[in-house]
């Protein structure tokens, strides 16, 4: 017999979102040399702090504690989201001329004050026309909430707070299914959510880890839900109650 968790009776309410931002949405993904580049992948972490009206929290030391954030400040949220991938997008590249915050000069020269030029490549603004019956642009992710969390439909995302609108889907009395057969997410996910086996995956350098996509499961929980596929992260599956 499969095992199952009805997540709605837990208070565990499941919506599918897609993000337009509003403005010039920068983060450097990569960086070689002076070039600075903003992938279309928006890290789940991000999205929770963003969704949860949060900005940043107080931590000791330089080196990133995801581990215990799992355990400790993302399980005081009131949701969890997956990362979020756009399909189609339009870039910017700006270029700057770069000042030493020392010297005050724009060169690397001490004889001559040269420019000292740099690139950055942003993410256009994304929306759809109104009326727009099948939408296909946006930053199309997942939502799992907690104790009736109402989902801001607006907010600000990023160091530079760039507005972002999303359209919410809820997933009617979500049921987290566990699969011994391989799945294949309609998502981005995040391998330090995986409760279970990894098949195949194309791995995105996205900072502060990489992410997967186009990656398939077996072994995991997952709800299955007409066109959506939705993997469901082991931290919430501990919050649901369930086994892992």
């Amino acid at each position: 017999m499969a095992q199952m968790i009805r997540l709605h009776e837990r208070g565990v309410r499941v919506f599918a979102g897609r993000l337009y931002n509003h403005d010039y949405l920068w983060f450097s993904s990569n960086e070689i040399s002076k070039m600075s580049t903003t992938q279309p992948f928006l890290h789940n972490y991000a999205l929770c702090y963003a969704l949860s009206q949060r900005s940043y929290r107080v931590c000791i030391g330089s080196t990133p504690k995801y581990v215990e954030d799992m355990a400790g400040e993302f399980r005081a949220m009131p949701l969890y989201a997956t990362p979020a991938h756009a399909r189609s997008v339009k870039r910017t590249t700006i270029t700057f001329n770069a000042v030493d915050s020392l010297t005050l000069t724009t060169g690397n020269s001490k004889a001559m004050n040269t420019p000292n030029l740099g690139k950055r490549v942003y993410l256009n603004l994304v929306w759809e026309p109104h009326g727009a019956q099948r939408p296909q642009l946006g930053y199309e992710f997942y939502a799992f909430t907690f104790d009736d969390y109402h989902l801001p439909s607006a907010f600000r995302l990023g160091k530079k707070g760039s507005p972002v609108r999303v359209r919410w889907e809820e997933l009617p009395e979500a049921l987290a299914v566990f699969r011994d057969q391989e799945q294949r997410p309609t998502h981005v996910v995040n391998p330090l959510d995986v409760s279970g086996q990894l098949v195949s995956y194309d791995p995105v350098s996205v900072p502060p880890h990489l992410l997967l996509r186009t990656v398939t499961l077996k072994r995991d929980w997952f709800v299955l839900s007409d066109k959506h596929t939705v993997h469901v992260p082991k931290s919430v599956i501990v919050r649901a109650g369930g086994p892992l």
